[in-house]
């Protein structure tokens, strides 16, 4: 992939040209970017770009020097140049002096601006530079920044020399500076977008997290980060870093982000550190604190130190036996209803009580076990259910309460359906055996439990499912059953009356003719006159 370098002062406009289109599948990746010439000019050497696109008049060195500069050296790397209307004469300068082509910033559409890149890129494979690639792009230092904090993080930060090297390159100092942590979240309800599934994240979300690195760079703050999830961690170094710098600096991007986007940011940031050598113990503290951004409303422009957090831990057996075994039963009952007023409420003593949120996910991993363990095997069989690990690791990775809370609404439905159509063929089969039973020992004095034990099924669940299969409850099924065959008796056979309700079941002829006129609107002997 051929590199890009991006000059331009104005940090909406560099922001832009980042997200606007997708460069890696056009055949390039934007290596750098610098907000003025002198910058620039910095950065074509170090990335040694194979195209640069920059403004005209920055601060500092402007854009016209910067391409005299470059092709006193180079006279392959393309160069795009950004104008406004009435720098036309700059313009000119700037093809004059070497660019390869302009374009109107104000009037750059997304159109215009690929068919310039594709130019150039069919210019570069023209000239054999590299052969045309396809795969990853090299290693630049934004990737290299995005890698390297996690790197030192899982060597609790004690730098081997390969690392040592890479923050080198990326001009993060390692000795004389000060260093912390701020961490920011990014969920679907920040940007207003679904999340994304790459880690790039939505278009949104990176011109949002641009405005940050953009920031950090023109005040000279160094900084490595990290991506996961919703949370964007950033460590920042800088010889005379203080608390009051960081707070412009936090309110700079709220400012940038309300004002473009319309949208607060979230943050919470550590303490400031002097020696590189406490930034593992200050990185465990600062993530356990960062959690609290679990329970903010995106786009509110929290900001809170580390110091400033205080989780409550709840008693996790209490609060299992209080919702857990209520949550079951409801699913047990099939009641989507009753089962999501128990996760309401649960969810509801969370944000309260201000739990741990590793605590709440804990909570609700441990939930979803226990539905698993209860009915797992049977919902395996049916292949429509994802395993506990799934779950979980959905669970734990949640970065927010509404996307924890969506999951366990997903899942919520997901049980009840399964469990219906688990007990609904279940109960097919246990019908079928309680109807014969009932067929065989209808003239006995049965009883619903009589039946339930007899099909080993509860009393309760016996008794719904019944109802569902045959439209009757079990009493009447069994009073139609013994009457329909007393009508038989009444009009195949000269017996008594008395005989023939005690040979259908029944020991009191009271009763017997009150059920006979209730299912046919005839009495005994109305419908024995029928004969």
């Amino acid at each position: 992939m051929y590199k890009v370098l991006i000059v331009e002062d104005e940090v909406l406009v560099r922001v832009g040209l980042k997200t606007t289109i997708d460069w890696e599948l056009h055949g390039f990746a934007v290596a750098a970017e610098a907000s003025n010439g002198e910058q620039g000019y910095e950065q074509y050497q170090k990335c040694r770009p194979d195209v640069v696109i920059t403004d005209i008049q920055m601060p500092k060195r402007d854009g016209l020097w910067l391409v005299e500069e470059i092709r006193k050296t180079d006279q392959t790397v393309q160069i795009l140049v950004l104008t406004c209307h009435d720098e036309f004469e700059y313009a000119r300068r700037a093809l004059k002096v070497g660019a390869d082509d302009y374009v109107l910033k104000s009037e750059v559409e997304d159109e215009e601006l690929l068919a310039i890149m594709k130019r150039f890129k069919n210019n570069l494979d023209q000239l054999n530079r590299k052969e045309p690639a396809t795969g990853k792009a090299p290693l630049n230092q934004e990737d290299i920044k995005k890698t390297l904090l996690s790197s030192m993080a899982l060597n609790n930060f004690r730098l081997d020399g390969e690392q040592q090297r890479l923050c080198r390159l990326v001009d993060f100092p390692l000795e004389d500076a000060r260093f912390a942590f701020f961490q920011i979240n990014m969920n679907r309800s920040t940007t207003g977008e679904m999340p994304a599934e790459d880690s790039g994240g939505s278009q949104m979300q990176q011109a949002m997290l641009h405005l940050v690195y953009d920031h950090l760079m023109e005040k000279g703050v160094h900084y490595l980060y990290q991506h996961q999830g919703s949370a964007h961690v950033f460590l920042v170094a800088e010889r005379t870093l203080n608390k009051t710098e960081m707070l412009r600096m936090f309110s700079a991007f709220n400012n940038g982000a309300k004002q473009y986007f319309d949208k607060g940011l979230n943050i919470v940031y550590s303490d400031i550190i002097e020696n590189l050598s406490d930034l593992g113990v200050l990185y465990k503290g600062f993530g356990e604190k960062a959690q609290i951004l679990f329970y903010k409303k995106a786009g509110e422009g929290f900001l809170a130190s580390m110091n400033m957090i205080r989780f409550q831990e709840p008693n996790m057996p209490k609060l299992k036996k209080e919702y857990g075994n209520r949550y079951l039963e409801a699913l047990g009952h099939e009641n989507l209803a009753e089962a999501w007023g128990v996760l309401q409420e649960v969810q509801r003593y969370f944000w309260e009580h201000q739990a741990n949120p590793a605590t709440v996910k804990l909570f609700y991993s441990n939930l979803f076990g226990d539905v698993l363990g209860s009915y797992g095997p049977e919902l395996e069989k049916s292949g429509g259910v994802e395993t506990l690990p799934d779950y979980h690791g959905r669970v734990m990775h949640a970065g927010h309460w509404e996307e924890l809370y969506g999951y366990a609404e997903s899942f919520t439905r997901k049980m009840v359906d399964e469990i219906t159509r688990m007990h609904q063929e279940r109960s097919r089969g246990a019908i079928d055996q309680a109807v014969a039973y009932i067929r065989s020992h209808y003239k006995e004095n049965i009883s619903l439990e009589d039946v339930a034990q007899e099909v080993n099924l509860s009393k309760h669940y016996l008794c719904s499912a019944f109802k569902k299969e045959t439209g009757d409850n079990m009493s009447l099924y069994i009073n139609k059953l013994r009457i329909e065959k007393a009508k038989q008796l009444l009009l195949e056979s000269n017996r008594s009356i008395k005989e023939i309700f005690e040979e259908v079941g029944y020991s009191n002829q009271q009763y017997f003719s009150k059920v006979f006129k209730k299912i046919t609107n005839m009495t005994v002997v109305e419908y024995r006159g029928h004969k």
